[in-house]
């Protein structure tokens, strides 16, 4: 586990979270609020979200009114992406967290079935303590198949 995490706000500009996480070589912040509970999470894959092309709704005019063709609340969705300035707007708002006396096989088996890059680590409160990453993982494991 990492006990240094670098986390940010939602109400942080995206423009800082894009330059925070180059600086820090990492690819995902937890998101807290004042009280340093994890409130969300913005990941690398959000990020590329917010620049991917935009595709206007394809419609057809049939009786005086518009029938669209594909679905709105998609494009809706991809409209926000790309409108977002703060994370508050653009953060994975469910997050999964586990307590900090998990061990690493549990955190191995969650983010396997979740399919997770990283796991915020919080205490008996729900306040940030540190985060696990696959790297983390990694050198547990290095540490373990050495003699």
């Amino acid at each position: 586990m990492t006990t240094e995490v670098i986390s940010v706000s939602e109400d942080d500009a995206l423009k800082n979270v894009f330059k925070l996480m180059d600086k820090h070589g990492i690819l995902g912040v937890p998101v807290v609020d004042g009280s340093g509970g994890v409130i969300g999470m913005v990941t690398e894959s959000d990020l590329i979200k917010h620049f991917t092309t935009l595709n206007a709704p394809i419609g057809i005019s049939i009786l005086g009114s518009i029938v669209y063709l594909n679905n709105l609340q998609d494009f809706n969705e991809h409209l926000k992406d790309h409108s977002a300035e703060r994370v508050g707007d653009m953060m994975t708002k469910e997050v999964v967290t586990v307590m900090q006396n998990f061990t690493l096989l549990e955190c191995i088996n969650i983010m396997a079935e979740k399919s997770l890059n990283r796991l915020p680590v919080v205490d008996e409160v729900g306040k940030l303590v540190g985060i696990v990453t696959r790297s983390d993982i990694v050198h547990q494991l290095a540490k373990l198949k050495t003699p």
